[in-house]
């Protein structure tokens, strides 16, 4: 079966089979152990009647007793008697030889007791004593023979009982070792990855799980659909942050406005003064003007050109980037919003800094959130600063975004890059802002943090790695 119900259902299947087998295994053990102790009970008795027999002969032999002698002739014949009752069991103990041997032991005993009763009741001939020690020893010997071999028997069938519960408990661990295996491989490991993968979502990222395909369980369907869940996710993410970028778009539009007037009315005071003046002009001054005129529309166009790069949605490009000239070109996208607020923005980079194969557009969208912010934050004015240098183990670049706002409150700084968390009024911010640079530098390999002090400002450090090009 492929799914995990099926395959729990097939293992305590196989569970109770197991435990069927090693029951069948214990009775097949027990029963004939049984048996062997039926069999040395009878083998026991046998001596036993042996043993009277030879008691009775000894009164014979000593004290002349004919009634002991009587006796012994009842017991001869009980012996006998369980001879022929035992003859398979003694057959499979020593051997049919023996068997044989031992019946005409009794035989040859039988005839020298008999022997030796005629003779005492005639009072004619000896008796043969001897002849009747020797031939019961020899009855006693093959008995005790016979118990013991027997007994033997049974020691190594209990030694196999006392081994058989240790190869099936060492059966059992190995049994439940391969299930673990099984358990794990199959669904504590997916769900681990899930888990991490869940975790990960959290954090706005949304990588697909690593999965083999094919598989019809259950665990391969709920990472089929987490997988399709993540992709769709990481869609709208890309939806959130064209969204963000132009709720940014919205916030410096009246610069960007203001930008565009002011190479605007100084083309249209140069076409009015060519207009009035064209005649008394020399020409000196009037190829000034033209190029007066082509460096107000190469700027013109500049302001354009940045907008619509920073504006058009895209899928993250790789291209080695120069970090002065981005947080240049950055700042002039807010350089309106700067003047108007009275923001002295500065830049300050340590070293030589390596150009980064990055994502250009995504890293401008997290300086010009970082940027908005601190402007909002210094609302009577301040100072804007970037530091960009190496830190101190030289496998990372640093950015430092530093402004002279009103800081961020202790509490708050847990959550900050948590979506739509937001310190300010409503209306004023989605909360989205934060939660997308954080989202776009650690695609980037890197890591963003944040520190702040209430009424003196706040620093937001980016991390991007060197040792591997991203």
């Amino acid at each position: 079966m492929k799914t995990i119900r099926g395959k729990i259902t097939i293992f305590f299947i196989f569970c109770l089979v197991f435990v069927g087998l090693l029951t069948g295994l214990y009775y097949e053990n027990t029963i004939p152990l049984r048996k062997k102790l039926v069999i040395i009970e009878n083998f026991d008795d046998l001596l036993n009647n042996i043993l009277e027999l030879r008691r009775y002969e000894k009164n014979f032999t000593y004290y002349h007793d004919t009634e002991s002698l009587d006796e012994s002739v009842f017991y001869l014949f009980k012996i006998e008697d369980q001879c022929k009752r035992l003859a398979k069991d003694i057959n499979r103990v020593v051997g049919p030889n023996e068997y044989v041997s031992f019946r005409r032991n009794i035989i040859d005993y039988k005839h020298a007791l008999e022997q030796n009763l005629d003779s005492v009741k005639t009072g004619n001939g000896n008796t043969r004593l001897e002849e009747i020690r020797s031939k019961g020893k020899a009855l006693v010997d093959f008995a005790q023979a016979l118990i013991k071999v027997k007994r033997r028997r049974i020691d190594r069938v209990l030694n196999r009982s006392l081994i058989f519960p240790l190869i099936a408990i060492v059966a059992f661990i190995l049994l439940i070792g391969v299930v673990i295996q099984l358990l794990n491989q199959g669904i504590l490991r997916p769900l681990s990855l899930v888990e991490r993968a869940t975790e990960e979502v959290a954090k706005e990222t949304f990588t697909p799980i690593s999965y083999p395909t094919g598989k019809q369980d259950e665990i391969s369907r709920l990472v089929a659909g987490f997988n399709k869940m993540a992709q769709e996710l990481e869609s709208r993410q890309e939806q959130l942050l064209q969204s963000r970028k132009m709720a940014s778009i919205g916030t410096f539009t009246s610069g960007i406005a203001h930008e565009l007037n002011n190479p605007i009315n100084n083309i249209s005071l140069v076409v009015e003064s060519l207009m009035e003046d064209d005649e008394t002009m020399s020409h000196a001054e009037r190829m000034r003007l033209y190029e007066d005129l082509m460096n107000q529309a190469d700027r013109s166009s500049e302001i354009v050109r940045n907008l619509l790069e920073f504006s058009r949605a895209r899928h993250p490009r790789l291209e080695e980037v120069s970090l002065e000239r981005l947080v240049d070109k950055t700042a002039r996208l807010v350089k309106n919003e700067l003047r108007l607020n009275h923001i002295t923005f500065s830049k300050e980079i340590q070293g030589q800094i390596p150009p980064l194969e990055l994502d250009k557009s995504g890293l401008q969208q997290v300086l010009l959130n970082l940027y908005l912010n601190s402007i909002q934050a210094m609302d009577g004015g301040g100072d804007l600063k970037v530091v960009v240098e190496l830190d101190h183990t030289g496998n990372e670049l640093r950015m430092d975004v530093k402004d002279t706002g009103k800081g961020i409150s202790p509490e708050h700084l847990q959550s900050i890059f948590d979506p739509f968390f937001s310190t300010k009024k409503e209306g004023e911010g989605t909360g989205l802002g934060l939660s997308v640079s954080y989202n776009i530098i650690k695609k980037l390999g890197g890591r963003i943090e944040v520190k702040s002090r209430p009424g003196k400002g706040t620093c937001f450090s980016i991390f991007l790695p060197l040792g591997e090009k991203k």
